[in-house]
């Protein structure tokens, strides 16, 4: 990190508080570079512990969000100026689940017969351990995924 330079993925108070119906918001945007992946593990896994959100389920999120965020940095940019990544998480009370968005400005590429040989395995982690993965296309991807908040 460059001196003087505020950290990449602080979480602002507000954007991290509850509002008045229960709901609690983090957004995190960061340069779609491999560096910020260990920033965003350590930020949502911290808003992550302070929602009081089961040690299994964040193993399981932060794993997630790790994988659809390298697609976007390996993927999306390629070939293109370098952009941002932006994690969103939603946390609603009433419903007991957990909502985490992770989108981007770049390219969506579908995956080749050969590339998926010994990889992209990405995607199948993701439905894996979510309970909905949806995958949007369009100006950039967006890959927004459900987790079902078990308390015992």
């Amino acid at each position: 990190m460059a001196r003087g330079r505020a950290p990449v993925g602080a979480v602002d108070p507000a954007q991290a508080a509850g509002d008045a119906t229960g709901a609690h918001r983090l957004v995190l945007a960061v340069p779609a570079i491999s560096t910020e992946l260990a920033v965003i593990r350590r930020t949502l896994g911290a808003w992550l512990g302070a929602q009081v959100v089961p040690a299994g389920l964040v193993t399981d999120v932060l794993l997630v969000v790790d994988e659809a965020v390298a697609n976007s940095v390996e993927h999306g940019y390629r070939d293109l100026p370098p952009g941002s990544v932006t994690v969103t998480a939603h946390l609603a009370a009433p419903t007991a689940a957990l909502v985490i968005t992770v989108s981007d400005h770049g390219r969506w590429r579908e995956p080749t017969p050969e590339a998926t040989l010994h990889r992209g395995r990405g995607v199948g982690i993701m439905r894996a351990l979510a309970a909905t993965v949806d995958i949007r296309v369009g100006a950039g991807t967006t890959v927004a995924m459900r987790f079902a908040i078990r308390t015992e």
